[in-house]
């Protein structure tokens, strides 16, 4: 059998060792390519989500107007808002009988109390006052026929007399209740006993009758 020659330049080095240059540029362009191929999967994620984020939506909204609110009011009138009641040459014996009408000019319900104060003590402890309410005709002859006594006591003091009710927050005994846009009509008369004597002749006393009025809703 003949013997083949291999040529040197063919022959691999000396020692065994094989040129690995051929296998380092094959490892840097496969890590090339495997950076590559990761950008481009990133940048198709990202694209993905831009994509989705961009959709149209289908939409709608309805605006509820005309959501006003507002307050009531509480407005007691009195009328007449003077002079209701007055007799100026009293004696004993002497009556003066008038009406006065109390009113709800406001939107809500309310309860009312009244006060009397008086600018001296001595006439005013003399006088008796009567309030009633129901009476058919409030006249001196005949507002004792009929109607509900409210109050019967002194014209009043400097100190302040409670005629009906209590000014006190709630509802207290005596206080008056009006619907709102109703009234009702008070018969007032003040008398001079016939047993006054002279401690009371040439007095003058002058009255201011107070009415204060609250709600009553939430404020039992």
């Amino acid at each position: 059998m003949s013997e083949h020659t291999i040529p040197p330049s063919l022959k691999p080095p000396q020692g065994g060792n094989v040129d690995e240059s051929h296998d380092d540029d094959d490892n840097r362009r496969g890590g090339f390519t495997t950076r590559l191929l990761a950008s481009l999967a990133v940048l198709a994620l990202a694209g993905g989500v831009f994509t989705v984020s961009s959709l149209a939506l289908f939409t709608d909204q309805e605006s509820v107007t005309g959501n006003a609110f507002s307050t009531g009011s509480i407005d007691l009138v009195a009328t007449p808002a003077t002079v209701a009641i007055t007799d100026l040459n009293m004696l004993p014996g002497d009556q003066v009988t008038a009406p006065l009408t109390v009113s709800n000019s406001g939107t809500l319900e309310f309860r009312y109390s009244m006060t009397s104060t008086t600018d001296e003590d001595t006439l005013a402890s003399n006088l008796v006052m009567t309030v009633k309410s129901d009476v058919t005709t409030c006249t001196d002859a005949t507002w004792q026929a009929d109607g509900v006594v409210l109050y019967s006591g002194v014209l009043g003091s400097t100190t302040t007399a409670n005629v009906m009710g209590s000014v006190a927050t709630g509802s207290q005994a005596g206080d008056r209740v009006l619907a709102s846009a109703a009234a009702e009509e008070l018969c007032f008369n003040v008398s001079l006993p016939a047993a006054a004597n002279n401690s009371v002749a040439g007095l003058a006393s002058t009255a201011i009758f107070t009415f204060d009025a609250e709600q009553t809703a939430n404020n039992p």
